[in-house]
């Protein structure tokens, strides 16, 4: 199968996002034998622009995708976050003769509010949509001619090879990285509470005021320095949402704190991740795993091996490969997966 996924591959950062889920969906879609044609939509649009992205250099990238589209002739065409490419341009791919299906990858939470919109509009022109939100409230963004299915974070042995499982040396007990605590000051707050409730910890944090986020490598030391990770997403109390950071640290061998409410313990056992009940339950199993090493070790060994056999790049791929084209769906998925519309 030939497959165009188009996406913020972002050469401008220069390698600094080589953990973004675009580059594991590529590698998965190659691992399970398919050509993989990548168009990073936001750096054609950028070099023809010259300025920034404006309308010149956004027309270029739609321009783009089309000419490829022709020359290449896909099967399948993902678009991962690619809000530059237009809908008419969707509907032009769909005259082509074989016509790809079209399918679009929404790694962003619905309960932010210019998300919803962003679904709507992709689901007038696309097939199907995957998104990192599960249950029974996708099933409104479906028609009878759109599907949305939900996925998971894949992880990806090849950029999450880190075994932090294996290491008792780690200088940090805790990681957590958000990208501002302006978005949600509550997590920042809650960050702050816990460095309180347990002051004897030693926490690598950052998106704080006065500790700027990291990217890169950068990111992936910070991730290896510390024994444990706090999970902490933006709302935990959405079926089983997570931003990306739960693939990072699970497939990094990190032992895992994830809030209750995310679901992810019909998923997941209490020896492979340690979830929480709010502020008090994490601090005390924080204090409890700081001196009880063995068992964090267990504990994060078990959960990146299921994370790695569950959840990895060449699963998410095949199930995206069979959800967008309308094949049976192979039985092997351990998420939900129910695909609505269509």
């Amino acid at each position: 199968m030939r497959v165009v996924i188009v996406g913020n591959f972002n050469e401008r950062k220069a390698g600094a996002n080589f953990y973004a889920t675009v580059r594991k969906l590529s590698n998965g879609f190659v691992r399970n034998g398919h050509l993989v044609m990548p168009l990073s939509d936001r750096d054609v649009a950028r070099e023809a622009g010259r300025l920034g992205i404006g309308r010149a250099g956004q027309g270029e990238a739609n321009r783009r995708l089309l000419e490829l589209a022709r020359n290449f002739r896909p099967d399948l065409v993902l678009l991962v976050h690619a809000d530059i490419i237009r809908n008419d341009t969707l509907r032009e791919l769909k005259t082509l003769k074989p016509a790809p299906a079209i399918a679009v990858v929404n790694l962003d939470p619905l309960f932010e509010a210019v998300n919803p919109p962003r679904v709507r509009r992709f689901a007038e022109a696309a097939d199907i949509t995957f998104i990192t939100t599960a249950g029974q409230t996708i099933a409104e963004y479906a028609t009878p001619t759109h599907r949305i299915a939900f996925i998971p974070n894949p992880a990806d042995r090849s950029i999450e090879d880190m075994e932090g499982f294996a290491r008792s040396d780690q200088p940090n007990d805790l990681v957590c990285t958000i990208v501002s605590e302006k978005g949600t000051p509550w997590r920042a707050d809650f960050m702050r509470r816990l460095e309180v409730a347990v002051p004897e910890a030693r926490y690598a944090f950052c998106g704080l005021e006065g500790l700027p986020p990291i990217f890169g490598s950068a990111y992936f030391d910070m991730i290896a320095s510390a024994r444990m990770g706090l999970n902490l997403n933006r709302s935990d109390e959405h079926y089983l949402y997570s931003s990306d950071r739960i693939a990072q640290y699970a497939g990094n061998g990190l032992m895992l704190f994830v809030g209750r409410s995310t679901g992810y313990g019909e998923i997941f056992s209490d020896r492979e991740f340690v979830f929480y009940d709010g502020l008090e339950d994490l601090a005390e199993k924080l204090r409890y795993f700081r001196t009880h090493d063995d068992e964090r070790r267990a504990i994060a060994a078990a959960g990146h091996a299921k994370y790695h056999a569950i959840f990895n790049e060449r699963l998410v791929a095949r199930f995206m490969e069979e959800a967008a084209l309308g094949r049976t769906l192979s039985p092997a998925y351990a998420w939900p997966t129910t695909i609505y519309g269509g």
